[in-house]
Formats: structure tokens, C-alpha cells, sequence
């Protein structure tokens, strides 16, 4: 038997073809917030977010909304307590939803972020503001009676922020250099406790709006969840 050369032909390519399939939401990563009311949900956060502008999506009774530009972040959100929304953001125009439970709002990028949240009605159940892991409440009452209620400061170093209350207007401001979180319930009434990065929960009396305030950090997190019985 005579010896034979065979020549074959290239075998299949060894290199790696990553498959690309379209995604059908722009909501793709989740985060789970347990409120100081007791209860906890998962959340979806966006992947990515514009760098002009926002964008806004409604999962059932969820509202994400994301803003990412690198200069100041705004969102203003009105809430009625009964469901309906009307929220804005950078600069942009209104837009109206129904059904909501339950808003979260990321930011990222820049180091400067305003969130408020306006309650416009009473509420007809607890309410909540939160994100990050629940604290047991350590309760500080306003000033009662007659008396105008004084201006109070709660501070705590260790974790970064400060809520101020002057009026009906509670601001919060956090500047932790990672990533800022911030939990507020509001209880209904003007009632609500804040905790913010990890640190001990704060009650106040008789809140309409609350701001808050996010800086250094170049990813924030906050949301609002409206409670029924």
C-alpha cells in the first residue's frame, strides 16, 4: 500500500462568538429594599441610563425612573397617595402615571443629585421612602403643643448625611463617597422616619415634602413606596 498525503481543510474556528439577543426591557438588573415598615420588595434598577435627559418605565405597580447626567441630577415627584404619579426630571416634561405602589430612582454619574417627593393628599395607608437594609427605629418626637415647632438637626457622622426639618420640609442630605441610599416612611398624616446608608432610623412630625439631597457619590438609590391596608 502506497503512502498517501491527505490535505484537509480548516476545521471549525475555535474563536469565541458571543451570542447577542434584543433585550425586551430597559429594566434589567434588580435590588431588593426592605422598608421600615416591615415590608421588602424587589426593585429593578437600569442597566444604563442616558447621559441627557432620563428615562422612566412601569412594571405593573412599579415605577422606575433614572436619571444620569454628569452635571446635577433633578427629579421633582408629586405623589396623590392613591396611585397617581406626575413626575419630572432634568428639566423635561411632565409625565402622568396611574397605579403606581411603588417608585424607585436611580442616579448615576454625577456627584450631585435633588429628589423630592410632594405628598398632596392624605394618605389611606402607611406609606414608605426606602432603600438599603432595615434599622430598628430609634424614634425622636418634635417639639409638642402650642409652641411653633423648632428647627432639629440629626447628624451622624458614621453615616454620612444629615436631616434637617424646618416647617412641613424635611431635607436630607448624604454624601458617602461610594453610593448613597436613603429610607424614609412616611406613615401618613405629616408622620415620617428617615435612615439613610446603614444608619439608625429618625422620626418626624408633620412633613408635606421631603427633599433629598445626594453628593460625592456617583450612584444613588431612593424609593417610595405607597402602603395600603
Amino acid at each position: 500500500m502506497s503512502d498517501k498525503s491527505f490535505l484537509q481543510g480548516p476545521g471549525p474556528s475555535r474563536e469565541f462568538l458571543p451570542e447577542v439577543k434584543p433585550l425586551e426591557s430597559r429594566l434589567l438588573l434588580s435590588r431588593q429594599v426592605s422598608f421600615p415598615d416591615g415590608t421588602s420588595f424587589i426593585f429593578p434598577t437600569f442597566a444604563r441610563l442616558p447621559r441627557t435627559g432620563g428615562v422612566s418605565e412601569q412594571s405593573g405597580t412599579i415605577l422606575g425612573i433614572g436619571v444620569g447626567r454628569p452635571t446635577t441630577n433633578t427629579v421633582q415627584v408629586t405623589d396623590d397617595g392613591q396611585g397617581g404619579i406626575q413626575a419630572e426630571w432634568n428639566g423635561g416634561p411632565v409625565h402622568s402615571f396611574t397605579g403606581i405602589r411603588s417608585s424607585v430612582i436611580q442616579t448615576e454619574r454625577s456627584r450631585s443629585n435633588q429628589i423630592t417627593f410632594n405628598l398632596t393628599s392624605p394618605r389611606t395607608g402607611p406609606t414608605a421612602v426606602a432603600v438599603g437594609l432595615h434599622v430598628p427605629t430609634d424614634a425622636v418626637l418634635p417639639s409638642e403643643g402650642a409652641h411653633p415647632q423648632k428647627l432639629r438637626v440629626l447628624k451622624t457622622f458614621r453615616t454620612s448625611g444629615v436631616a434637617v426639618q424646618s416647617g412641613s420640609v424635611l431635607t436630607v442630605t448624604v454624601d458617602n463617597r461610594k453610593t448613597n441610599t436613603v429610607e424614609i416612611s412616611d406613615s401618613g398624616g405629616g408622620a415620617v422616619a428617615v435612615e439613610w446608608n446603614g444608619g439608625a432610623a429618625h422620626a418626624f412630625a408633620g412633613i408635606a415634602t421631603i427633599v433629598v439631597d445626594t453628593q460625592n457619590a456617583g450612584k444613588d438609590l431612593v424609593a417610595l413606596d405607597d402602603v395600603t391596608p
